[in-house]
């Protein structure tokens, strides 16, 4: 049975009126239960989250000794001389078995502009390290962009809603370094089929969305989605494994 590479998944993180974080172990049993073999972790949900070195204490230490999660940590421009130098921040989490980094430009106050974040993605590029795109924190256009300024930089675009797909798919035809992670709100019919046919299966990742989505959605959409075998096997685990595989480390 193929085994899973989920690219849109995590826990530990809270939000308003939830009792109690989400811990890895539940994450792991429900990966056993889907055949989830690996995935790809973040802070989630984010929505009292602002201390982003914490969060990453916390997350490093879960996945520690937790063979089947990667590590997916936030990381910061340093222009308030609040963190390491960019490059170092990289290192550092590459030496803590990172393969990608969660950008929360809203939720952790920085724009954009080449002035405030070229260093960060600078830094990415040189490494590879693949940039965690959501929904609500990216609009499509700022993906683009940041997509033509770092073409060597892999962008992993994930929560994008069914409303999207006009933008999406000529963002994906018209970017190469651009993957998108089906799971949570893609809920396009045939949505998946269409991606495939339009540009290929290489830059399309499964993704549960869990928390916050209900795992088995997405599991479902792929297994049952008309694609060939070996479509299926990319974006189950080959793509995402492909550029965990490809990080300069």
């Amino acid at each position: 049975m193929l085994q899973l590479f989920d690219a849109y998944s995590g826990f530990g993180g809270n939000k308003p009126a939830q009792r109690r974080p989400v811990g890895a172990d539940e994450w792991l049993a429900e990966m056993s239960r889907l055949s989830i073999g690996r995935a790809l972790v973040r802070t989630a949900p984010e929505e009292l989250d602002s201390d982003y070195a914490a969060s990453n204490d916390a997350l490093f230490g879960a996945c520690e000794n937790r063979a089947a999660l990667v590590p997916c940590p936030i990381l910061i421009p340093n222009t308030a001389d609040d963190a390491i130098p960019e490059d170092r921040q990289v290192e550092a989490v590459l030496a803590c078995g990172a393969g990608a980094a969660c950008l929360r430009p809203k939720r952790d106050q920085w724009t954009l502009s080449e002035w405030v974040c070229g260093p960060l993605f600078a830094a990415l590029e040189r490494r590879k390290l693949p940039a965690f795109c959501r929904e609500g924190e990216f609009s499509l256009a700022q993906v683009a962009e940041l997509a033509g300024r770092y073409p060597r930089l892999p962008l992993i675009l994930a929560g994008v809603g069914y409303r999207s797909q006009r933008v999406l798919l000529p963002l994906l035809e018209t970017f190469g370094n651009v993957h998108v992670s089906i799971g949570g709100a893609f809920s396009v019919h045939r949505g998946l089929e269409q991606l495939v046919w339009k540009v290929g299966p290489e830059r399309v990742l499964f993704g549960s969305g869990f928390p916050a989505s209900e795992p088995m959605a997405a599991v479902a959409q792929l297994m049952y989605s008309e694609v060939s075998e070996s479509q299926r096997e990319l974006i189950g685990a080959g793509n995402l494994s492909r550029l965990v595989g490809e990080v300069q480390r």
